[in-house]
């Protein structure tokens, strides 16, 4: 704990939690990265789900490629929202749900980017795969489950 207090001391965690640009920029951009990440998830669960139609298959590994941009943007966002309270954060109980669901829901994106890119983008192919389309499943309930308990964690913890 002493490291976490030592981050929510930094010049950074400071100018964060009293700037005016410092949390609100962090949080817009997180938000950003959260649509992409999840809305190009759901998309393609969607389609390899025959639910959404009239999407190229081809399209499909690259909507997870930008995806991945997307939970880029948000991981270098929330650890530095992370610095300025991590010791707050790191016992609460729906934030460490939250990670949990975020952790397995990257996991799945990655696993499923590079399953998708090494099969042949034929149309059938990428939608009659069974366990891409499984694993989609999953990997559309894990982001919205950390979406969900994202914004629970304004109602359900002391942290704000």
């Amino acid at each position: 704990m002493s490291f976490l207090a030592y981050l929510e001391a930094s010049a950074f965690s400071e100018w964060l939690l009293i700037s005016m640009l410092g949390f609100p920029t962090l949080i817009a951009l997180h938000s950003v990265g959260m649509a992409v990440a999840v809305g190009l998830s759901l998309m393609v669960t969607l389609q390899l789900n025959h639910i959404l139609t009239g999407l190229s298959a081809q399209l499909i590994p690259k909507f997870l490629s930008i995806a991945v941009w997307g939970f880029a943007l948000n991981l270098i966002t929330g650890i530095a929202l992370f610095v300025s309270r991590g010791q707050e954060y790191i016992t609460s109980t729906i934030f460490l749900v939250k990670m949990l669901l975020v952790i397995v829901s990257a996991l799945i994106l990655f696993w499923l980017r590079r399953h998708l890119l090494r099969m042949k983008l034929a149309t059938d192919k990428l939608v009659s795969n069974g366990v891409a389309r499984g694993m989609s499943v999953v990997f559309a309930a894990t982001w919205v489950g950390a979406v969900i308990s994202g914004r629970l964690i304004a109602y359900l913890s002391d942290l704000y």
